[in-house]
């Protein structure tokens, strides 16, 4: 049986979308302090509690931890969740995969 295009989607989507997230903020110059993108910071309110947390990941895929844990503590955290969470879809995704090649030899 062949899956369809909707099903390929649900499967892939959600960690190519961390994925791709994952690999622009490690690839952002943590050095350069440019314009935010940060809406609570556009709106003028004083504190953001995920300011800096890009720059800190950023620090973290150069190999810079001291740097990183001053940017934001949640940095090294945020970067094993989410690395978790894209292990734990390729798991359910082979799973997957497992199940349908199996339905297939019977």
């Amino acid at each position: 049986m062949r899956r369809s295009n909707k099903n390929l989607f649900f499967l892939h989507f959600e960690w190519l979308v961390l994925a791709a997230g994952l690999l622009s903020v490690a690839m952002l110059n943590p050095l350069v302090t440019s314009e935010s993108i940060c809406v609570i910071d556009r709106v003028g309110l004083g504190f953001c509690p995920g300011c800096g947390l890009g720059r800190s990941v950023a620090f973290l895929f150069r190999g810079d931890l001291w740097s990183s844990m001053q940017m934001h503590p949640a940095g090294i955290p945020a970067v094993g969740i989410i690395l978790g969470r894209i292990v734990t879809i390729f798991y359910r995704n082979y799973n997957i995969k497992k199940e349908t090649n199996h339905e297939k030899n019977i």
